[in-house]
């Protein structure tokens, strides 16, 4: 898919910095989260990234640790490279692997992987492949760990505009992070388990939008971000996951309420 409404490097650089604490990338507590388990998991290890996500680049960067990087877009990952401590679109420890997620093979297995989103891109009916193709990429007893969206509430999701509006002039939602995310929610597609941002600029539309600047210019922030999320029940999740895969731990970021739907797993390989 395309991730972004343009294909310049430094252009999805300077557009994705806009979206620190929003949905789309990890907040302190999660990459504190990752930065433990890749340091004990990961020392003379082959690991793999799934995206180009450059917080959790930047953890092998600091480590001078070898990675390969693996997604369909290389325009995508060189401009996150940007965003990197090395801000290069490919650090010296890092190597681009050009695959889709679903049909992924490398010529040997691997210890580590970390995907940060990466199985939200793909539709429900996709997960288990996608699943089973990590699962092919791992060492026995090889690490997954997956941070995904997971579908909110249904009190979240059956709400107006209006409601989210008077929520947070009232102080219930207290972050333009929760704001933003509670548009999402509104606009989430409950058969298809479906949610992004063009979806809710669309849904909404920019002027009803407009109602919640200055504090959030929800379409400026994000016209050009293309990332949909596929976020389904967190039980039906682990169900696929546990044919896969032992639930080792599943760790909540806690800087804003919608962390509550962005669960982390940490995923030890199931032998076949």
């Amino acid at each position: 898919m395309d991730y972004m409404l343009t294909s310049s490097e430094k252009h999805i650089a300077s557009e994705w910095e806009k979206y620190k604490g929003y949905t789309v990338r990890p907040v302190p507590s999660t990459l504190s989260y990752y930065r433990q388990h890749i340091h004990s998991l990961a020392a003379q290890k082959s690991c793999v990234i799934l995206g180009g996500t450059p917080e959790i680049r930047d953890i092998f960067q600091a480590e001078h640790r070898p990675v390969t990087l693996i997604d369909q877009s290389e325009e995508m990952v060189r401009a996150m490279g940007w965003l990197t401590a090395a801000k290069k679109p490919l650090a010296p420890n890092e190597q681009f692997s050009k695959q889709n997620w679903l049909t992924v093979a490398l010529t040997d297995p691997v210890d580590l992987v970390v995907g940060d989103d990466a199985i939200n891109m793909v539709s429900w009916d996709e997960f288990p492949l996608f699943l089973s193709r990590i699962w092919q990429l791992l060492n026995k007893e090889g690490i997954f760990i997956c941070h995904l969206l997971v579908k909110p509430d249904d009190e979240l999701i059956d709400q107006e505009v209006e409601d989210v509006w008077h929520a947070y002039q009232t102080g219930l939602i207290k972050s333009t992070f929760d704001l933003a995310s509670c548009l999402n929610f509104i606009c989430f597609d409950k058969p298809s388990y479906r949610m992004g941002w063009q979806q809710t600029i669309s849904r909404i539309g920019k002027d009803r939008l407009a109602q919640f600047k200055p504090e959030l210019d929800f379409v400026d922030r994000f016209q050009l971000c293309n990332s949909r999320f596929c976020c389904p029940p967190q039980s039906l999740f682990e169900a696929i996951a546990e044919k896969y895969f032992t639930i080792e731990e599943i760790f909540y970021p806690h800087e804003h309420a919608y962390c509550l739907f962005e669960p982390v797993y940490l995923l030890r390989k199931k032998q076949g």
